[in-house]
């Protein structure tokens, strides 16, 4: 059941918290950025922007290894002037450990790397068992179900690629889609979605979430149909 698989999840992020007494922080997400459950030692802190910013700063990294013809990173090490931020990837989800830099005590991260990838691995494997969260990425889902999708770009409100199909381009393309969906920002506090339509081909850019974004082309002779499977998808992931 769902309810005793996120309840297993629970009790091994609570256990990252035991990890060093500077742990006050961890978030399981997708690889995609999206939130599966979070625990916290004290203090109001979304879960999503952390979820979201981590899944891009990995998407990215990733683009950086490959022009280095390396593979992709094992974790990542975001230190900041009051924390340190341990993003822990897994083949479908991210582990993020947030680390108290005035409580660490000049703590030494790596020797404690392997606990907290050892918490990872049982996680994913805690998740990818149960059926119910599978292992469906959300562009993986309109392509699979919408044959005639064959390029989009999820993103961050500011324009970092979280995943993409058919762009060589990603983070250009991520760029360009997020500066034309801010421009509609002039006219409304919050706008749900733009499309620009030519002869037999939409681009659409809608809103995922408060933190992310989704540009899909809908082509061939009825795009708005195409448009419409993909707003149905969204809905009902959402």
């Amino acid at each position: 059941m769902p309810g005793e698989t996120l309840g297993e999840v629970a009790t091994l992020l609570e256990e990252t918290l035991k990890v060093h007494r500077s742990v006050n922080n961890a978030v399981l997400c997708t690889r995609e950025g999206v939130v599966v459950a979070a625990v916290s030692r004290g203090g109001e802190i979304d879960p999503r922007v952390i979820a979201t910013v981590s899944s891009a700063l990995i998407w990215g990294g990733t683009s950086a290894l490959h022009h280095l013809k390396s593979t992709g990173p094992t974790h990542l090490i975001h230190t900041t002037s009051i924390e340190r931020i341990l993003t822990v990837v897994q083949p479908h989800y991210h582990l993020i450990i947030m680390i108290s830099r005035a409580d660490d005590a000049g703590l030494n991260l790596e020797p404690l790397i392997p606990a907290f990838q050892s918490l990872a691995t049982r996680m994913e494997l805690v998740m990818s068992s149960t059926r119910a969260f599978g292992k469906q990425t959300i562009l993986g889902t309109i392509v699979e179900e919408i044959p005639e999708v064959t390029k989009g770009v999820l993103l961050t409100i500011d324009g970092l690629p979280l995943g993409s199909v058919g762009f060589k381009d990603e983070v250009e393309v991520a760029g360009l889609m997020a500066s034309l969906f801010a421009n509609g920002l002039t006219y409304s506090e919050v706008t749900d979605s733009i499309s620009l339509d030519t002869d037999g081909l939409r681009l659409l850019i809608t809103r995922v979430d408060e933190t992310r974004l989704l540009a899909v082309v809908c082509p061939g002779p009825n795009p708005n149909e195409v448009a419409q499977k993909v707003r149905l998808i969204l809905d009902s992931a959402g």
